[in-house]
């Protein structure tokens, strides 16, 4: 079962749920499935020298795609910040400023393990591990991540389980 575990060494976790607006204030949390086959796809491109997408990864994206994964989340409490973005225009002999949300999950410690019902080929295995190795972030830019696959044997899901 490829599982893929995640550690936020800045501790935040940036990501707006799809279709809401940055400054409504929500957090998309866990990361959808969506975003975690993006965050790997947008790494293979970007980290490993991808033109396209290879046959090996189409097999592994598809694989992953069938079913929905499982989680074990690590404890998060919301935050955010408020501050005043300059508009670069005048109002009255000041500048214009608009107020900006920016909000997120904080993660003071622990691991997120991501796992899919899923068996894969050796070569779809070794990608997967690969791109977990490779990733640098997920969801937005500032929402750094260290990732890695679980080891053979290694208990990864457990009692505080998202089943599917």
């Amino acid at each position: 079962m490829p599982t893929l575990l995640l550690e936020f060494p800045g501790r935040r976790y940036h990501a707006t749920p799809w279709g809401d607006h940055v400054n409504e204030g929500h957090v998309e949390w866990p990361p959808s499935p969506w975003r975690l086959m993006r965050a790997l796809i947008a790494t293979g491109y970007s980290k490993l020298g991808w033109a396209e997408v290879p046959e090996c990864g189409v097999r592994l994206v598809e694989k992953l795609c069938s079913t929905l994964p499982r989680y074990r989340l690590p404890e998060v409490s919301a935050g955010h910040s408020r501050h005043y973005m300059p508009l670069g225009k005048l109002d009255k002999g000041r500048e214009k400023t608009t107020l900006v949300f920016d909000t997120w999950s904080h993660i003071d410690a622990g691991v997120l393990v991501v796992a899919w019902d899923v068996e894969l080929a050796p070569d779809e295995s070794a990608l997967f591990s690969e791109l977990a190795e490779a990733l640098g972030y997920l969801g937005r830019s500032e929402s750094w991540v260290e990732g890695r696959c679980a080891s053979d044997g290694e208990p990864a899901l457990g009692a505080a389980e998202i089943p599917k």
